[in-house]
């Protein structure tokens, strides 16, 4: 019996939490994916690796994600059983709340270790490999696709003009060069066809014309030159790319263990040591707010089954939105100001534990829904006139 009531509500949270991950992943991803389309294309480079930008931004959004998922999870499951009246069944079967939050909190434990391993080891891996192709494509180190109809600089003094490409852009027509030299010559060449093939130099490339005719300018000569070719390579140099940084260069780039050496670190600069200070103890702070979670949606979820009102729902998402812009705010009071974590970053952990105590023990262990329906009332309170204006908007438009 016990065994099926802890399935059950394990049950019923996990459809909300799945889906609501699921969902601000998904638009979070989407959001960024557009950026990512438009940076890519503005600097001439491949389209894929759009897609390998977005796979390192998953763990950064899963972290924003689940904390959320887990709340609503809660919220909504709870609300749904309220609703229903089996909250009601349950707490007259013997169940009452504690029982029912007990496989939350090892859900939430379980949350919090993979956390451990979200925050403190695969975003900082993540987040280098996102800034190490960002470096890449911006330098030109990944190989910027030629622009059909249009000049482009493809080497220093070499200008390239495509008007078609076929095969993946791998095949070329209607090729334009022009390329001027140390010594003031200017070559000009045209082509029906080319290509570029790979050379055992990794600073050169071959670009091979086929069909075309060459123009030499030279100012020893009085006339240009003119050459008829079947078939003409032209060695391309590249631009010589500076490798990227090695992983460390910001605080969100070291994994935990690494903060944590780095902050016990002698040598490490006072700035650097502040901010190492603040990321460390705000990624502690975001793994032990799953522990809190259940505490506070739980109670929150418990409806008034006489109004069906949604009002915690709003006064829930507000509170975990303003409690994550207050803790990065507190981040950066540790890291820019040099205040102590344990004024600014705990505190903020405490009042949220504080609230999830007195939310739990009021509905768990008071008649009513104590503090929770006080919520609710207030926020009902406050939704009811934004609720009649659009009542109004909407009866003038039926009007």
């Amino acid at each position: 019996m016990i065994r099926r009531i802890d399935l059950y509500v394990l049950r019923r949270v996990a459809i909300p939490f799945g889906i609501t991950v699921l969902i601000a992943a998904l638009l979070l991803l989407l959001e960024r994916m557009l950026r990512l389309f438009n940076f890519v294309v503005n600097e001439n480079g491949p389209a894929d690796v759009v897609w390998q930008m977005l796979a390192h931004l998953v763990p950064h959004y899963l972290g924003l994600a689940l904390p959320v998922g887990a709340f609503l999870g809660i919220l909504l499951a709870f609300r749904s059983l309220s609703l229903s009246s089996e909250l009601d069944a349950l707490f007259a079967a013997g169940a009452g709340l504690p029982r029912l939050i007990a496989p939350l909190l090892v859900v939430a434990t379980l949350l919090g270790a993979a956390d451990v391993w979200l925050v403190g080891y695969l975003q900082p891996y993540s987040r280098y490999a996102y800034r190490q192709l960002d470096f890449e494509l911006r330098s030109g180190a990944l190989g910027a696709s030629i622009r059909v109809g249009e000049f482009v600089p493809l080497a220093e003094n070499l200008l390239l003009r495509v008007g078609a490409t076929r095969e993946g852009g791998r095949e070329l027509d209607e090729i334009f060069l022009r390329r001027e030299t140390a010594q003031g010559e200017e070559i000009t060449a045209t082509a029906k066809r080319g290509g570029f093939f790979a050379t055992d130099d990794d600073q050169t490339i071959l670009l091979r014309l086929y069909d075309g005719r060459l123009v030499e300018f030279d100012p020893e000569y009085r006339t240009p030159r003119v050459l008829s070719f079947r078939s003409q390579d032209i060695v391309v140099d590249l631009p010589r790319i500076e490798t990227f940084r090695r992983r460390g260069g910001e605080e969100l780039e070291l994994t935990l263990g690494e903060l944590a050496a780095a902050i016990d670190d002698p040598a490490t600069p006072p700035d650097d040591r502040r901010r190492f200070l603040g990321n460390f103890h705000w990624r502690l702070l975001h793994i032990l707010t799953f522990l809190v979670l259940p505490f506070v949606a739980a109670p929150l979820g418990i409806a008034n089954k006489r109004t069906a009102a949604a009002g915690n729902i709003v006064a829930g998402l507000a509170l975990l939105i303003v409690y994550n812009e207050l803790s990065e705010a507190a981040e950066r009071q540790v890291a820019l100001a040099g205040a102590s974590p344990y004024f600014t970053i705990w505190p903020l952990y405490s009042l949220l534990l504080a609230l999830g105590v007195v939310l739990f023990v009021s509905a768990a262990y008071r008649p009513g829904r104590g503090v929770a329906g006080l919520i609710d009332r207030v926020a009902e309170g406050l939704l009811r006139p934004l609720r009649r204006l659009v009542a109004d908007i909407r009866e003038a438009v039926v009007r």
